[in-house]
């Protein structure tokens, strides 16, 4: 009696359950829409710093392409079930246009980041720079200002220095007046005498008259 040998196929040790995977893939899948929705803020002109190098950036970075490569791996586990007809290849095919989809969103996303970083780089090199050509003209005008204020001081002093000349000449002058005439000062001094008598005079006159006045009329 001839017997006939039955082969059966055993499923791969390595390989998990159908179900397993969907399980895996559909938990990556949510933690990748998570993730790349904190990144998205790295991307928004609104953010004070989107700088690629920020470590809370750089974080989120690494998190998602460590997402994106388990996610890949367990892909690969589903293509191997469906190539054993334990799983579903539109199941599988559907997984997988939704992980290029992450894998191109993710480095779009990237890029945004390094251009924006990039951006505001440049902006804050313009500003700085904008800055301090504002001060240096600042201090170009402080420079111009203490150079009139000096001038103007130079020129005052010369005025002064002038005028006194002119007043110790005059001085010196009157001086060699008085050496040569000796009887000036005498002259004046009776000069200065006589008007005041004059008006010591004149005013018992004004008085005289007002009395007189004031008798007529009372």
């Amino acid at each position: 009696m001839n017997s006939e040998s039955v082969t059966i196929e055993l499923p791969s040790a390595s390989i998990r359950p159908w179900d397993q995977l969907l399980h895996d893939v559909r938990d990556l899948e949510q933690q990748f829409d998570t993730q790349i929705a904190l990144y998205m803020q790295y991307v928004r002109p609104t953010h004070n710093q989107p700088l690629s190098n920020d470590p809370q950036c750089t974080h989120l970075e690494s998190k998602l392409q460590t997402i994106l490569d388990d996610l890949q791996s367990v892909i690969s586990e589903m293509t191997e079930t469906v190539h054993t007809n334990r799983g579903s290849r539109r199941i599988l095919e559907r997984h997988q246009s939704m992980f290029h989809d992450y894998e191109r969103e993710f480095q779009r996303y990237k890029n945004n980041v390094r251009a924006t970083a990039k951006r505001t780089e440049i902006n804050g090199a313009e500003v700085e720079r904008d800055r301090m050509v504002e001060e240096r003209g600042r201090i170009d005008q402080a420079h111009t200002d203490i150079d009139m204020v000096l001038e103007n001081a130079f020129a005052v002093h010369g005025e002064l220095t002038q005028q006194r000349g002119v007043i110790g000449g005059a001085t010196d002058k009157l001086v060699d007046v008085s050496e040569h005439i000796p009887g000036i000062n005498m002259l004046l001094g009776r000069i200065r005498s006589r008007k005041r008598r004059e008006k010591v005079v004149l005013a018992i006159v004004i008085s005289a008259c007002t009395c007189i006045l004031l008798l007529v009329l009372t």
